[in-house]
């Protein structure tokens, strides 16, 4: 996952850029030879954003430099500030480290251009960031946009002007732009329409391009250039040709205000309501937060796509609107204008709440990843539903439900959320009474979870004795019992946690089928710790019994676990080999998902499998240098999540084995070579190709039957035998088709076969079953 925000790093350009050309080139150069730090300044609606990512994408060009964007309109405070930009840059925190410590520690030694979006509502927390920044870190460059510059040292300010009104013998910039846009938008200007009036619509513009974009708007529409001017700037027309000297922001002000003016009353109320929403925001979340009090639900539709039309919403492909920073703006200013500013913001928190709760109860089924993936669009809403509810009296407690519910989805793993979690869960529980109620007694028992998962022991030792003064006596209330478990497995290392982590999943059972996904997922907590500390018959049977109910569910993050836990009673218990393939299983399908907590502990086991193969078979002595080398990677992955393994005592247990085996057979300083390489790797996917290459089977073709094929192998080769292409079973058994055909490579070598023909006789051969 990436960006706070689901758009592409650095997006394609939308439209032609028009009377910029220069300035684009002249700042590119200036921002990749000269000066690590450009803000680009100017008003409102002077086209600055666009301006930046053409820059942006000129330097990639250039020096191929990464770049990364950070969009800053939503961010009302300085920590949201430091994870935005850790989101921008693809940063997979789980910690609960400064985020600015994170960021330098990230960008010290790579090169990078940042794009910082809409800096003036947070200027000097921007500044502050910068500086810290530009000194830590020599290989980036920061391109900003705001309406002042930033008064750091090394800044250059880049003015960004209106576009040109007028020009001596071709049509000024403003002019070509008008022309354009109105085309695009359906009107075509010719030689019969009112040139005069055109001119002097350009010159009342100012050279704004979001003037011009919508009055061209209003030109598509159908209406005359002269009757836009007499309706523009409460019809005080121009006197003569000669262009008024007027704040630029009071033409933005007034070309809004005039759109405002031609919209309906329904409209009206829609465009400064929509305005609470961070981010962009779905059609049904406008349906449920917008109507009442003079729309109705069903009139939301229509009344988005007259706005969409008048260029004051935009929409995306992806199903959701968004609005231009200047306009959204505008709109937040008449809803506080009307009075309803209060009401929308609660009817806001109130959906995102029930939307949380609907995540939470619904999520363990086959639609798991989407819905992440859902949430995750949705983050910029949540946040500011969440940023109000502790910043208003009597909110609180909305806003500690809504995050336990969010966090019962799992997206602060998926997402690489976990240190703003435990931020907000802090946050919020410091804000609401220290009563036993289920939000509370399942938020703090969340917060403790996180703890752990993150290494941090002492604190999570803290949180599970509040969670044991909330409930008393009582040993029956499932969140509590599960950071009990999760206490006993991850400090204590005691085998204990699997009998109390079982007991926490039947507590889950009996909660209803609301929480059938906290059950799974914390079925497999219990798996894991069979896995670890369980004999191997406990071991199997647990993953066996995970690996069946996700696999029942369709949920494919938790099938990629499933698969993870199935591994760790081979490797405890002398088949490392078999350990080896089930990891690898987990790794390939959760490479697929492109997340980032699940490949890290993937790459981390096949690392420990891979030592015990060596330890078990001295001729597999040649993987050693790469088993080193993906400890050493594994740990870099760590480090950039944010996780300290030292606080997981199983994990901590096998890496040591690990590090002891190959240390062992390599040598100390032969060892450290390889693994050194592996911090150094500048890629998960170099990784992951790592992870999934060393061959450890090393029987002859003869002896191999389908038993000693992976269990992915088999599945493979079973569903090959049955005469399916490869892109029918990458969709049965939600892989990419190039895993499929890395899979069938692997199983031609083991198998001695050359075609899909000889792999289905074969299978036949050892099912008794004929191939097709």
């Amino acid at each position: 996952m990436t960006t706070g925000r689901t758009r592409a790093a650095l997006p394609a350009p939308v439209t032609e850029l028009v009377g910029r050309e220069a300035l684009a080139a002249e700042t590119a150069e200036r921002v990749s030879r000269t000066s690590r730090m450009v803000t680009l300044a100017g008003p409102g609606g002077v086209g600055k954003t666009v301006l930046a990512l053409e820059v942006a994408r000129r330097c990639r060009a250039e020096d191929d430099r990464p770049v990364a964007v950070a969009y800053l309109g939503d961010v009302t405070r300085p920590d949201e500030l430091r994870r935005e930009v850790v989101r921008a840059l693809g940063i997979a925190d789980q910690s609960s480290a400064d985020p600015l410590d994170v960021l330098v520690e990230f960008l010290r030694d790579k090169e990078r251009l940042l794009v910082l979006d809409n800096c003036e509502q947070l200027w000097e927390a921007v500044g502050d960031l910068c500086a810290v920044l530009l000194a830590e870190a020599p290989g980036v460059r920061v391109l900003a946009t705001s309406r002042q510059h930033l008064g750091i040292a090394g800044e250059y300010t880049v003015l960004v002007p209106p576009l040109s009104v007028r020009a001596d013998a071709e049509q000024s910039d403003a002019m070509r732009l008008l022309l354009r846009r109105a085309e695009a938008a359906g009107r075509k200007i010719t030689a019969e329409d009112d040139c005069e009036a055109l001119n002097e619509l350009v010159d009342w513009s100012s050279g704004l391009p979001l003037v011009l974009e919508l009055v061209a708007v209003r030109l598509g529409g159908g209406m005359a250039p002269r009757e836009i001017l007499d309706r523009l700037d409460g019809g005080r027309l121009l006197a003569t040709r000669t262009r008024r000297v007027r704040p630029h922001h009071r033409t933005l002000e007034q070309t809004l205000d005039w759109s405002y003016g031609l919209c309906s009353e329904s409209q009206r109320r829609l465009l400064a309501r929509v305005s609470v929403f961070a981010g962009g925001f779905s059609l049904g979340a406008a349906e449920k937060v917008c109507s009442g009090h003079g729309i109705g639900e069903d009139e939301v539709v229509d009344l988005l796509a007259d706005l969409v039309a008048q260029s004051l919403v935009m929409a995306g492909r992806d199903g959701r609107y968004h609005q231009l920073q200047p306009v959204r703006e505008y709109g937040q200013r008449r809803l506080r204008a009307s009075g309803e500013e209060q009401r929308l913001r609660e009817a806001h928190c109130v959906f995102f709440r029930r939307l949380a709760a609907e995540f939470a109860s619904t999520w363990y089924a086959a639609d798991e990843v989407p819905l992440l993936r859902r949430g995750y669009d949705e983050m910029p809403n949540f946040r500011a539903a969440l940023n109000h509810c502790a910043t208003t009296p009597g909110l609180a407690e909305l806003g500690l439900g809504l995050l336990h519910d969010l966090a019962r989805l799992r997206i602060q793993f998926f997402c690489a959320l976990l240190g703003e979690f435990r931020g907000w869960f802090q946050r919020l529980l410091d804000l609401t009474p220290a009563e036993p109620t289920p939000e509370r007694i399942g938020s703090a028992a969340l917060l403790g979870w996180i703890m752990l998962c993150q290494g941090s022991q002492d604190e999570a030792g803290v949180v599970l004795e509040h969670c044991r003064e909330l409930v008393g006596d009582r040993d029956d209330v499932a969140p509590v019992v599960l950071l009990e478990g999760a206490y006993a497995l991850l400090v204590d290392g005691d085998p204990k946690s699997i009998g109390v982590l079982r007991r926490a999943v039947e507590l889950f059972e009996g909660m209803g089928p609301e929480f059938h996904g906290d059950r799974g997922n914390f079925k497999l907590i219990w798996a894991v710790a069979a896995g670890f500390y369980g004999d191997e018959a406990t071991g199997i049977a647990a993953a066996d019994d995970y690996l069946a109910d996700a696999r029942a569910a369709g949920a494919e993050w938790a099938i990629s676990w499933a698969l993870w836990a199935r591994g760790l009673a081979p490797l405890r218990h002398g088949a490392p080999v078999e350990a080896v393939s089930w990891f690898r299983a987990g790794l390939e399908m959760q490479i697929g998902l492109r997340e980032q907590w699940g490949s890290t502990w993937s790459s981390e086991a096949i690392a420990w499998a891979l030592a015990a193969v060596v330890e078990q078979d001295s001729a597999a002595s040649d993987v050693l240098e790469a088993t080193a080398e993906l400890l050493g990677a594994a740990v870099r992955m760590q480090k950039a999540t944010g996780v300290a393994i030292a606080g997981l005592a199983p994990f901590r247990r096998e890496r040591e084995k690990a590090h002891a085996t190959v240390v062992a057979r390599l040598g100390a300083a032969r060892c450290q070579r390889a693994y050194d390489r592996g911090t150094a790797m500048a890629s998960r996917d170099a990784v992951y190709a790592l992870a999934l290459s060393p061959e450890v089977d090393r029987r002859r073709p003869s002896e191999v039957g389908l038993a000693d094929l992976s269990p992915r192998q088999r599945e493979i080769a079973v569903l090959v035998s049955q005469g399916h292409p490869n892109h029918e079973i990458a969709r049965k058994l939600h892989l990419s088709v190039s895993t499929v055909e890395n899979h069938l490579t692997a199983i031609f070598a083991k198998v001695a076969v050359v075609n899909r023909v000889e792999l289905g006789t074969w299978v036949g051969a050892q099912t008794g079953a004929a191939p097709r």
